[in-house]
Formats: structure tokens, C-alpha cells, sequence
């Protein structure tokens, strides 16, 4: 009990450190739509004269956010487009990702397991699947397709369960292509607003290099719906013959 008390206890104070480095340095101001419109100049300026610590630090503040289930990450794939375009930053955001999902996959499956096990595991039904490991991979990958259950929950159910390593590591990536390329694309139609001296506002969805991405994201979420609908009439068709 008390081992699994101080492993708690480390995260928790790795946690407080990284809001604290926000706070102090009023990283907050940057991750807003507000942020971006006053302060995207220096942003890039930043960025063009420190390229290498630039991207250590958002590589790392990136891993640290999804390894300890803090969010935001959102954001930063928005800023990934905003700042390496639409290829480099899609890549980029993958690698960071998947990089700190395994970092709390393995937190949690070696350090947190006693303690997240008595919290998570009567949710197990929304990744595990009766027909065995290769329905559980494909029910994971679907989940990632459509942002609807937050990610970090899914990385904490997944290492709870006991779900391998090397099928977390295949689905998750998989599974979030989609969603990091599109508000990659996102990222990258604020930028190109910007290059007119545009600010970010509700009009500026009806630019194509906006709104093409958002459709794209509402479609993916509704995916699911029709799939269930078309389903459940297969399902009716078939009762009543």
C-alpha cells in the first residue's frame, strides 16, 4: 500500500511541476485562440531562431502531457500545424503521441496498476471484445478513429486490462492518424489566415483551408452513428424475416 502510495505521490508531483512551469512562464496565454491572434508573430519568430529548442520543448512538453493524462494535447496538434505544415507536422504529432502514450501505458501496467485497477477495470467492456485479441485490436482502433472517449482514458483502460504491448502500440498508432492529421490541417489553415494578417474568428471557418477539416471531422464522428443505424435495421430486417 505504501510503495503504491509513492509511485502516486511521484506523479503527482511531476504533474504540479509541469502546471507550475505553465504558470510561471504563462504558457497558458499561447494555447487559446486569443493566444494565437496576439501572439502567433512571436511564435514564429521563436520558432525560426531557436528551430532545435523549439522542438525539444514541444516534443517533450507533448510526451510529458500524455503521459501523465493532461489536457491539451489538442492544442498542440493545432500548433504543430501552425508551425511545421501540414506533412512534418503530422509526423510529428504521431511520434509524440504514440511516444507518450507508451510511457503511460507502462506507467500504469508496472508502477499504477493496484491503484488504477480498482478505479478502471469496471471498464473494461468498452475495449476488450468476446471474439478475443483481434476483435479487441479492431474495437481499438475505432475508438481512436472517433475522438469521442478521451484518449488518456483508453490508454489507462488498455494497460489495465492487460491488453499487449506491441497490439497497444499498432492500434494506437493506427488509430490516431486521422484525428492528429486533420487538426494538423487545422493548425496549418490558421496559419495561412494569419500570412493575411487575419485574425481567427468564427468568419474565418467559412475559409476552405479551415472548413474543409472541420468536415472532415464532424464526418468522422458521425461515422459511428450511421454504422450503428445501419446495423440495427440489418438487425430489424433480419428479425422479421
Amino acid at each position: 500500500m505504501k510503495r503504491t502510495l509513492f509511485k502516486f505521490l511521484g506523479l503527482f508531483i511531476v504533474i504540479v511541476i509541469l502546471l507550475a512551469i505553465f504558470e510561471r512562464y504563462h504558457l497558458w496565454m499561447y494555447l487559446s485562440v486569443d493566444g494565437f491572434n496576439r501572439y502567433h508573430d512571436e511564435i514564429l519568430h521563436f520558432e525560426q531562431h531557436h528551430i532545435f529548442e523549439f522542438t525539444a520543448f514541444y516534443i517533450a512538453a507533448y510526451i510529458a502531457l500524455i503521459a501523465c493524462c493532461i489536457p491539451g494535447t489538442i492544442l498542440f496538434d493545432l500548433l504543430a500545424g501552425f508551425i511545421y505544415g501540414p506533412i512534418v507536422g503530422s509526423v510529428l504529432v504521431i511520434f509524440c503521441y504514440l511516444t507518450g502514450a507508451v510511457v503511460n501505458f507502462i506507467l500504469v501496467r508496472f508502477l499504477l496498476y493496484d491503484l488504477l485497477h480498482k478505479h478502471f477495470s469496471h471498464l473494461r467492456h468498452i475495449i476488450l471484445k468476446e471474439n478475443g485479441l483481434r476483435s479487441t485490436a479492431i474495437n481499438l482502433i475505432g475508438l481512436r478513429f472517433i475522438p469521442v472517449i478521451p484518449f488518456w482514458l483508453l490508454n489507462i483502460v488498455a494497460a489495465v486490462v492487460q491488453i499487449p504491448l506491441w497490439v497497444f502500440v499498432i492500434t494506437t498508432f493506427l488509430g490516431i492518424i486521422p484525428t492528429s492529421a486533420i487538426y494538423v490541417l487545422i493548425g496549418n489553415g490558421v496559419r495561412i489566415q494569419m500570412q493575411y494578417h487575419q485574425p481567427v474568428t468564427l468568419n474565418s471557418l467559412a475559409n476552405p483551408t479551415l472548413l474543409g477539416p472541420l468536415v472532415l471531422l464532424g464526418l468522422l464522428i458521425l461515422i459511428p452513428n450511421l454504422v450503428r443505424s445501419y446495423r440495427k435495421k440489418q438487425q430489424s430486417q433480419a428479425n422479421h424475416e
